[in-house]
């Protein structure tokens, strides 16, 4: 039965009708079952943090603490990075590279694929080739562009994704990232994926967190069986 503060037995009615003070629901009642839900996005709560936004269950992220938690993971990226300051070396023109466009071409690559399987890397009989996989185009038309696998509970977008059909499993959720660089080139980092990214066929994957130079035509290989290539588009 619900009580007030002054511990009279109270009805169901808002105030104590002894002494007319505002009642006290009791625990484990309604008001407990509202917070199954994250009041920020609605996502469904497991833990003290929400996996969808970040928001913190206990309250502690309304003081002045960071608005995001320190996850065991990378910290989530925004999806609208401001544009940063460039400076332009002496001599170059940079209406010549904006007139250049950068692609990413994704493809299905059946060699890299038994590459790894030949190296005991996968095992065919669990990770099929898939029998259909078309040629995707991804314009490299922001400074960061991420590879990897969305997820909707982490807040995972990559602009490369590659868990759209035929879904790449070996593919980390948050694989890599390439960021643009003044002159209109680019660099691919590994943001310490699981299984490892590879640059043009060799053996050994590149080490995480560590700008990798990207020219025009330059391969990236993840996953099972995806490869990247880069095409520049000249003005």
């Amino acid at each position: 039965m619900r009580t007030c503060p002054g511990g009279h037995p109270s009805p169901p009615d808002p105030t104590c009708a002894v002494c007319g003070v505002l009642a006290a629901a009791p625990l484990g009642g309604a008001l407990a079952a509202l917070d199954d839900t994250c009041p920020v996005c609605g996502g469904e709560r497991e833990g003290r943090y929400c996996e969808g936004c970040g928001h913190d269950f206990t309250g502690a992220d309304q003081t002045e603490a960071s608005p995001f938690p320190l996850f065991s993971g990378p910290m989530p990226v925004r999806s609208e990075p401001p544009t940063p300051r460039r400076h332009t070396p002496a001599g170059h023109d940079p209406r010549a590279a904006a007139a250049d466009h950068w692609w990413a071409i994704i493809t299905a690559d059946p060699a890299y694929y038994q590459a790894m399987a030949d190296r005991g890397l996968l095992d065919p009989a669990a990770i099929a080739f898939p029998a259909h996989a078309p040629q995707r185009r991804v314009p490299l038309n922001r400074p960061r562009v991420r590879i990897g696998r969305r997820s909707l509970t982490r807040g995972i977008h990559p602009e490369i994704d590659l868990s759209a059909p035929p879904e790449d499993p070996g593919v980390s959720h948050t694989h890599a990232v390439l960021l643009a660089r003044p002159g209109g080139t680019w660099v691919l980092v590994d943001e310490g994926s699981m299984n490892g990214t590879t640059v043009n066929g060799t053996d050994h994957p590149v080490a995480a967190n560590v700008e990798v130079p990207l020219r025009e035509s330059d391969r990236i290989y993840v996953g099972a069986w995806t490869a990247i290539t880069l095409h520049r588009q000249r003005g």
